[in-house]
């Protein structure tokens, strides 16, 4: 008969295997629609346990997101090469709450073109916790993206946090007839389950959390 040490030390253990299990796999799914009038839409959520500060100290920390946010986003990452877009590079701008990012095409006939693109930082339209990514329209933004906004929010209850992420992008010209919905989806889902890996590595890495079951 099992000691009752023995039974939680495998109860532990069992755990722990759930743990890196979901880590790696249980990440919900994103879903993606099209419509003429609004273009792409991508919604979903993330659930975790971590306490309201622990989180706040890695979402919030915006100076510290090009040490992680994209790890595996690069093109020297054998995933990311059979992306149409590759990220290969990102800056926070204090001065102007923006961040910078630095991308390359892999159209076939745009190989490795590399350019970068703005997004300001603002809080959410509906004052709940969070923070909207508004893509800045310089001039030559303009010209292929009407428009591309990203929202994060969340919410606490004790030591479990539900994570709301949406995407809406409405393309102009050749690059709204080049991405088809397949296409979009095939790009930005992979970019949203990575960015969530990278998050929730970056916190398991400080021993915060353990991923929670699917809501």
């Amino acid at each position: 008969m099992m000691t009752s040490m023995l039974k939680k030390v495998i109860s532990v253990l069992l755990l722990l295997l759930c743990a890196i299990g979901a880590f790696s796999e249980d990440i919900p799914e994103p879903v993606t629609t099209y419509s003429n009038a609004e273009g792409y839409n991508t919604h979903g959520q993330i659930s975790l346990f971590a306490t309201k500060e622990k989180i706040d100290a890695v979402l919030w920390n915006f100076a510290d997101f090009e040490n992680w946010l994209l790890d595996g986003l690069t093109r020297d990452s054998p995933e990311a090469k059979k992306l149409t877009c590759t990220l290969n590079n990102m800056e926070y701008l204090p001065e102007e709450n923006q961040f910078r990012i630095y991308f390359s095409l892999n159209f076939w006939f745009l190989r490795n073109w590399e350019n970068s693109i703005k997004f300001s930082i603002n809080p959410m339209d509906d004052g709940t916790e969070g923070i909207k990514l508004d893509v800045v329209k310089e001039s030559r933004i303009k010209k292929i993206i009407d428009t591309l906004t990203y929202t994060i929010s969340i919410e606490h209850q004790g030591d479990k946090a539900t994570l709301y992420y949406t995407g809406q992008c409405k393309l102009r010209g050749i690059a709204a007839r080049f991405f088809t919905l397949n296409l979009y989806k095939k790009n930005i889902e992979w970019y949203i389950r990575t960015f969530a890996n990278n998050f929730i590595n970056k916190l398991k890495n400080q021993d915060l959390i353990f991923f929670a079951s699917r809501d």
